[in-house]
């Protein structure tokens, strides 16, 4: 029996030991900002002393790029795969849920033995499947929508006054004792990381902490640490600085610094010299800053890697870098798409593949209903010349009966000349076309998809559907429920089981119902909700379309609809006035399955 126990106190001893031995990650994103919110780029920008130190002591990727903005940079940064190919290409109306069968880089860590944890901004779903505990994340602290105020938000959240969702218990901001003044959301979700890393430094386990931040997104708010002369996104842009110095600090007091890969980029430009910004398939809507610091992996300070990369790339990289196994039986259709730049990462231009030199990437973010080909594209491509880097170059179109554009970016960083006419770019240019086709042919195969909200399930028993995720109407904002805004989507479901539901229809959601009704303004203008509507069906198939007058002292009206059958199907809801018009919007349904 002794040399029982001698065997598992070794066993364990040995697992400890390896667990420590692999490198801890921590992957930093901050949202809306690039190269000139940073003094490392612009000396009279917001002033970050710890970012530009990082930027010293990291490798960089000087030409590393995401998408053009926050759901789509996300999709394609945890998947390895392009976002339009995972079902994202948009922000809003449920093309922002990246497909339930998706495999994520957070199911990757875990299936490897890391601890897994997100802190802050998600905007890849909300609802069961696709929310971050459903999608690998073991550890979670993060808002709904994708920012404060958004309007699947808790009801008033700003950054600096805010309920947030701490692994599924409520937790109220407060001003916590942690060496920056005040209460701020970017304080409080980096506090929340370090609680997470230290519990996980103690166990002796590796982690992955993922935070991608919400700030600096609009609307911004003065942090209550400013300093004097500055505006809001200034002050907020430093004081996610003073977190990646308290982030830095962290890691040298417990004594991991060396064996961490911190990781800092950001989800789509904006503040850029480069040309556009948010949105835009030009650089400065791609192009962002990108810093990695591993001192254990002997990558060396200040080195700036040249080379094309890509959101996508990271996950093959982490695979490659980390030795991780992939998922048992990885479907071809879920293949990923990026590629490993660990050979860059070193000083030997000669263990560089040709494979990664010769690849392009196409880039795009159409934000629409549905896939609109030519709409918003950038396929970027490096040409290499031996080991040095002779083109770069990004072919545009920006819709489908727009022109073709061409720009050698390693010569023309701006993007102002065009060179698409010039027959010598002819070769390029078909190459170029010719990458988009296939990566069209990508998104194709399953753009007429829908990322369905399951219903009726014990991971969700009750689930609230959205105006945020209205398919065809635009209503992201609590800005716009306070106002009243008109209008009416459907929403993509799944029940689990048939079964009798429960439909609660709202103008407000259940945080303020002490303060609302259905017809009462609360903090905004008040509606006169007559009745109140759901329809349900499946192509042809209606399974239920009911109207009930509501009472307009109540918090919603219920509809009790029976024998709903498991499956697919389409929700649609409507409020109307006394005349039978179309009153503001459903903008909160609560749905339960009646056990």
């Amino acid at each position: 029996m002794k040399s029982i126990y001698i065997q598992i106190l070794f066993f364990l001893t040995v697992t400890i030991i390896y667990s420590q031995d692999r490198p801890n990650v921590i992957f930093v994103m901050p949202d809306d900002i690039s190269h000139n919110s940073f003094s490392y780029y612009k000396n009279n920008g917001p002033q970050t002393p710890n970012i530009d130190k990082l930027a010293d002591e990291s490798v960089q990727l000087t030409d590393f790029h995401v998408s053009p903005s926050c759901s789509p940079t996300r999709a394609a940064l945890l998947t390895g795969r392009p976002s339009d190919v995972v079902g994202v290409w948009h922000t809003i109306n449920g093309r922002n849920m990246m497909r339930a069968d998706e495999i994520t880089m957070a199911d990757i860590f875990k299936l490897n033995g890391y601890a897994t944890g997100l802190f802050f901004k998600w905007h890849l779903g909300d609802n069961y499947p696709f929310r971050p505990k459903d999608r690998g994340f073991e550890n979670v602290a993060w808002i709904k929508g994708g920012g404060t105020g958004q309007q699947p938000d808790y009801w008033g959240n700003t950054n600096n006054k805010a309920s947030i969702w701490v692994n599924d218990n409520l937790v109220e901001m407060t001003d916590e004792d942690d060496g920056i003044e005040g209460a701020f959301t970017t304080n409080f979700f980096f506090n929340r990381a370090f609680e997470f890393m230290e519990e996980n430094i103690n166990k002796g386990k590796p982690f992955f902490t993922y935070l991608p931040l919400a700030t600096a997104h609009a609307p911004h708010v003065m942090p209550p640490d400013t300093r004097e002369g500055i505006n809001a996104k200034t002050a907020t842009i430093e004081n996610i600085d003073k977190n990646m110095g308290r982030l830095i600090q962290f890691l040298e007091d417990k004594g991991i610094a060396d064996n961490t890969i911190l990781i800092f980029t950001t989800d789509n430009g904006g503040d850029t010299y480069l040309r556009g910004g948010k949105g835009s398939n030009y650089d400065g809507g791609t192009r962002v800053p990108c810093f990695i610091r591993w001192p254990n992996g002997g990558l060396g300070e200040g080195r700036k890697i040249e080379p094309l990369t890509a959101h996508i790339d990271w996950l093959p990289t982490f695979m490659d870098i980390l030795n991780f196994k992939d998922v048992p039986n990885r479907p071809q259709k879920l293949k990923t798409r990026g590629k490993s730049f660990k050979s860059f990462l070193d000083e030997d231009p000669l263990n560089n593949p040709i494979e990664y030199k010769n690849r392009a990437v196409t880039i795009n973010d159409m934000w629409t209903e549905f896939p609109e080909k030519y709409k918003k594209l950038s396929v970027k491509k490096d040409i290499w010349k031996d080991h040095k880097i002779i083109n770069k170059w990004r072919l545009i179109r920006n819709k489908s009966n727009s022109d073709w554009e061409l720009y050698d970016v390693l010569v023309d960083e701006k993007q102002k000349n065009n060179l698409i006419n010039n027959p010598a770019n002819n070769g390029i240019i078909s190459e170029l076309k010719n990458e988009y086709e296939n990566w069209w042919k990508l998104v194709e195969e399953r753009s007429n998809e829908y990322a369905r909200i399951i219903l009726g399930s014990k991971q969700e028993p009750e689930t609230d559907l959205h105006a945020m995720d209205f398919h065809g109407t635009i209503i992201w904002e609590q800005n716009a429920v306070k106002k009243g805004a008109k209008g009416s989507g459907f929403i993509a479901v799944e029940f689990e089981k048939t079964g009798d539901y429960q439909f609660d229809l709202r103008r407000w959601p259940k945080e303020i119902e002490n303060e609302t009704t259905l017809t009462s303004a609360g903090e905004g203008v008040a509606l006169p909700i007559s009745s109140a509507r759901v329809k349900i069906w499946n192509g042809d198939k209606v399974y239920a379309d009911e109207t009930k007058k509501v009472n307009p002292n109540a918090d919603g009206v219920k509809f009790n609809l029976k024998n709903l059958p498991k499956g697919p199907a389409f929700i649609q809801t409507w409020f109307y006035n006394s005349s039978g018009e179309m009153e503001g919007a459903v903008y909160y349904n609560y749905v339960k399955l009646n056990e």
